[in-house]
């Protein structure tokens, strides 16, 4: 049976659903992540953008020229991160899922950045920068980077 988690905004004004298994479940811990987020590391789920759905209207802000990232317009819940290089993903921010327990993470990427008395104590791999593509990983969140991440 398909996984599909819930999620949505602050306010509930924008909902929307995961369907599968994500690519990949990261924190992140670059600096525009942290302003995006308001916090010391963000914590993402990576999916193909047809397995995202979502209801009501999100705003955008272009982060980068990687992607955009998407918000409630009316509370201002950070809800994803949509990709713009061809590559055809949605990263979703695992804290405005109903049951966000259930994606556990895989990796801290961008640790270069990370403030320093801010530290998770877990065995997960650590990447200063982005983790590399290999055969057991899943590309990172878009096909190329720029410094400090997206």
């Amino acid at each position: 049976m398909e996984q599909v988690l819930q999620g949505r905004c602050l306010c509930g004004a924008v909902r929307y659903q995961c369907h599968g298994r994500p690519l990949s479940v990261t924190y992140c811990y670059c600096k525009t992540c942290q302003l995006a987020s308001g916090a010391p590391v963000y914590l993402g789920a990576l999916y193909p953008a047809g397995a995202v759905r979502w209801q009501g209207s999100t705003t955008a802000y272009r982060s980068s020229a990687l992607g955009l990232r998407h918000f409630c317009g009316q509370c201002g819940s950070t809800l994803f991160y949509e990709c713009t290089d061809g590559s055809g993903r949605v990263e979703i921010t695992i804290p405005t899922l109903e049951t966000p327990a259930v994606l556990r993470p895989d990796c801290h990427e961008w640790t270069s950045s990370a403030i320093p008395w801010f530290h998770l104590d877990d065995d997960l791999p650590r990447y200063p920068q982005a983790r590399r593509t290999t055969d057991a990983l899943p590309v990172p969140l878009c096909q190329t980077r720029i410094p400090d991440c997206r």
